[in-house]
């Protein structure tokens, strides 16, 4: 390895002892040898740190890297301001990848000239070995930036997954891009990488596997996830009006909206049921639909940053908790 490596490989780590060894050695066994490995450990409390100084001390391209607990937006954003590589990958810490995913997402990059590579993903099951494809209708090629964007909103052929993707480090450290500290983080970021980007490479090979287990931020969904899954949207719409480009995307990102109603719907009232409380269940989805309106508005006004919700949800069951703690305080 170089002292400037091709790829700068970003392994957030915080509670995946399970995972993690399996995690790094699919980048170890990498075809494409050019690159660095910085994992971050999140102040993990399991044996985590452990197995990632193993790995620092047996290969000099992976680096060991300590900080305070601040979560996943916060160690990715601590590797990007440390990374020497010209590109920048992200692998969680409980997937793998293919022992070809740096090589072909390197060599689109550059045979295309193209600022970011995307490749398609199985999802893993650990337990059974088990590896599904995620269906997408993505062909290998390379896709001019703006048609590419409007498929990324869309949310249908491409996700906004930080993980199954190869950026130019420039896109980054150029106009000072980083993860908001939110959940769906991504779906914030993603838009504004590839705005930013000339083209989008795209391999319709499975290369990345990502692990499906429980307690997922998708699978636990509550009041603050789907607030900020809204503000992970709003954001998409907010960024492209500050900069003048809203209407060229305003039916994709409607769309998306549309969805994300329908989806936030179903998760409402699954919490309510789960919680066997229904006493806000109307008040929330009022709410939602306050939100949905308040996105799609024409009287939105854009704003520099991550903009705000400016609607609260009620988290369902919450209440009980607090007065069983002030009947039987510990």
């Amino acid at each position: 390895m170089s002292n400037k490596p091709k790829i700068s490989v970003i392994v957030p780590i915080y509670k995946v002892e399970k995972f993690l060894r399996r995690c790094l050695r699919s980048i170890q066994n990498q075809s494409f040898t050019d690159f660095e490995v910085l994992m971050i450990d999140d102040d993990s409390p399991d044996s985590s740190a452990a197995i990632a100084k193993e790995f620092a001390k047996t290969d000099k391209r992976f680096k060991y890297f300590h900080k305070e607990n601040g979560g996943l937006s916060d160690a990715r954003n601590y590797g990007i301001d440390r990374v020497k590589g010209e590109y920048i990958s992200f692998i969680d810490s409980d997937d793998h990848v293919h022992k070809d995913f740096l090589k072909i997402m390197y060599e689109a990059c550059e045979k295309n000239h193209a600022d970011m590579a995307y490749c398609k993903f199985m999802y893993s099951y650990f337990n059974t070995g088990l590896k599904l494809p995620r269906p997408s209708s993505a062909k290998t090629g390379v896709m001019a930036r703006d048609d590419a964007l409007i498929a990324l909103i869309h949310d249908s052929m491409f996700q906004s997954y930080a993980w199954n993707k190869l950026y130019n480090a420039k896109l980054f450290t150029d106009h000072q891009i980083r993860y908001p500290y939110m959940y769906f983080e991504d779906i914030a970021t993603s838009v504004r990488l590839l705005h930013k980007s000339n083209k989008l490479a795209v391999t319709a090979k499975h290369l990345y596997y990502y692990e499906k287990r429980f307690g997922s931020i998708v699978g636990t969904m509550n009041a603050e996830k789907i607030t900020d899954y809204w503000r992970s949207i709003l954001s998409q719409r907010n960024y492209f009006q500050y900069i003048g480009e809203y209407e060229k995307f305003k039916p994709a990102i409607l769309r998306f909206a549309k969805k994300a109603h329908g989806i936030n719907i179903y998760s409402l009232i699954r919490q309510h049921v789960l919680n066997l409380d229904f006493r806000k269940m109307k008040y929330n989805l009022d709410v939602n639909r306050d939100i949905y309106e308040y996105i799609i508005s024409e009287d939105y006004q854009a704003v520099p940053d991550i903009p705000e919700i400016p609607f609260t949800f009620v988290q369902p069951g919450r209440h009980k908790k607090e007065k069983k703690d002030k009947k039987f305080p510990l």
